[in-house]
């Protein structure tokens, strides 16, 4: 799929989109994420910061983004494939600074071989209690990441964006609470299991931002057990709809 002009076949287009991207984010022109994750300066006061790098990568085949599997034992979002990042700390430079700390420690990719595209507009994580900011960044130095941070990560992963963009692989992740509150997210199925919830909605964000997004069908569902959405369980890989 990343032979499709949309989903940044090529590493010149798909950096000069990112970007275009981060300017937008600069100028306070780009859409921001809504629904859940709307930013409300007042509840982000009783909020932690935090940051996450949305991490580019040219490949002879097109453009790869990094992805990490969460330790499953983990109190916040266990077992799911996420961006790398985590809370802001004192030390941090900032947002930015925490975004390449974190992956840094999730993957062994020194920050100094990262460029910094830019952070976008924070969004909101209410299940975890964070106000996140996400940061695009660009690398072509992908031959040292080969560390992961102990008790946290299970291993990185380098997903090529046209998998991700594939129609097929595309669908909206549904969980029943046993109150009956029922929660959708974006979803994308991949090799090493679904991307879903606030990286699956802060993806799908992205991607149509961007104008990489293809065409698919958006009432097609996957359910997944509650047990899952609160990390007793991890989605398997090859869930249906």
């Amino acid at each position: 799929m990343d032979s499709h002009p949309a989903a940044g076949a090529t590493p010149g287009r798909a950096r000069a989109d990112l970007a275009a991207l981060a300017e937008r984010g600069r100028t306070g022109t780009m859409t921001p994420l809504g629904g859940l994750h709307t930013y409300d300066a007042a509840t982000a006061v009783d909020y932690r910061a935090a940051a996450v790098l949305a991490l580019f990568t040219p490949t002879v085949a097109g453009t790869e983004v990094f992805l990490v599997r969460r330790a499953d034992h983990l109190r916040h979002h266990p077992g799911q494939i996420a961006l790398p990042g985590g809370r802001v700390e004192p030390d941090d430079a900032g947002e930015v600074g925490a975004a390449l700390r974190e992956t840094q420690e999730e993957t062994g990719l020194d920050p100094g071989r990262v460029e910094v595209l830019g952070p976008l507009p924070p969004v909101l994580v209410p299940v975890s209690r964070y106000a996140v900011t996400p940061v695009l960044g660009w690398t072509e130095h992908t031959d040292v990441v080969t560390v992961v941070e102990p008790g946290e990560v299970l291993h990185t992963l380098r997903v090529p964006v046209g998998d991700l963009l594939d129609p097929a692989a595309r669908a909206t992740v549904r969980i029943a609470a046993p109150s009956g509150a029922v929660f959708r997210s974006a979803g994308f199925r991949t090799r090493s299991g679904w991307v879903w919830g606030f990286t699956g909605n802060l993806l799908d964000h992205l991607f149509a931002e961007l104008g990489w997004t293809l065409p698919w069908d958006t009432s097609r569902e996957v359910v997944f057990g509650y047990d899952a959405a609160r990390g007793l369980a991890v989605p398997p890989a090859d869930a249906t709809w």
